[in-house]
């Protein structure tokens, strides 16, 4: 069991992300969350193209639940299309399935991991800088 203990500096963040994430549960209001994880995600990325500190953990923390979900997002649209487009035959039918799986084990990931505070593997990657991978690299 991880005991460690993590510092925020702005738990509003934490807490939006977890709005967030409901929205992503909620299914209906998926579209509403990616726009909002999309335009932070957008943030995340102007952000390290103007300034060259390196990031603080808390904002890799955020910026890559933010990604996580906006991947979410684009996997669930392109699996639930090709599923629609291919229902009148079995292998529609067995991509639906597949997709939702995959949907609530993108959530239940997520969430645990921003219950136990970690980052998600889903760098923002801008310039030659990774956040939480290559710092400083130009």
């Amino acid at each position: 069991m991880n005991t460690e203990t993590y510092q925020t500096t702005n738990w509003s963040e934490v807490v939006f992300l977890a709005f967030v994430y409901t929205l992503y549960i909620l299914m209906v209001t998926a579209p509403v969350g990616f726009i909002i994880s999309a335009l932070k995600v957008y943030q995340f990325k102007n952000y390290a193209d103007h300034h060259e500190e390196i990031p603080s953990q808390e904002m890799v923390l955020i910026a890559t639940h933010h990604e996580w979900l906006v991947r979410t997002f684009i996997g669930m649209l392109f699996m639930s299309m090709a599923a629609l487009g291919l229902f009148y035959y079995i292998v529609g039918f067995i991509i639906g399935i597949f997709a939702v799986g995959w949907w609530i084990y993108r959530l239940i990931k997520g969430i645990s991991a921003l219950v136990t505070h970690r980052e998600m593997p889903a760098p923002i990657c801008t310039k030659a800088q990774c956040y939480g991978q290559v710092a400083g690299a130009n």
